[in-house]
């Protein structure tokens, strides 16, 4: 089913329906805002999708020779609006202001779980790059 949304830079107003499908929005990125790069995407004036990317000029502890590259912290769309291209366009988007900003990467990270997410990356051209191991000690 096609639907008409537009991308721009996030604006305040935009918070009240991005914590309709994201409640963390406020306590996980408010602080940041001025460190990266907050798109949303729009149907008609509500807020329907998001992505947050930083933008770092150090070297990237993670891939020896990169020194000026973005990591995509969070990419959602609201449950009404998934599997119509926002995720992809947001990607899109990214991929876009982090070639201009001169970055030589761009990083995000999923769980091994979540295969639609894996695909939308993988349609938008990210490979996998590592593996971060998460160990755990459960306490009781």
């Amino acid at each position: 089913m096609s639907l008409s949304f537009c991308i721009s830079p996030y604006r305040p107003a935009d918070e009240p329906a991005i914590r309709e499908f994201f409640p963390e929005f406020a306590e996980e990125i408010s602080g940041e805002l001025h460190g990266g790069l907050v798109l949303v995407a729009r149907h008609g004036r509500r807020a329907v999708g998001f992505s947050w990317t930083k933008w770092f000029e150090e070297p990237a502890y993670y891939d020896v020779g990169v020194r000026r590259f973005g990591e995509m912290q969070e990419v959602h769309v609201h449950p009404d609006f998934r599997n119509r291209g926002i995720a992809t366009a947001l990607l899109n988007r990214t991929v876009r202001a982090a070639a201009r900003k001169g970055c030589e990467a761009l990083y995000l990270e999923t769980d091994d779980f979540n295969a639609a997410a894996r695909r939308v990356y993988e349609r938008c051209g990210f490979r996998y790059h590592n593996l971060v191991i998460r160990y755990k000690l459960p306490l009781r």
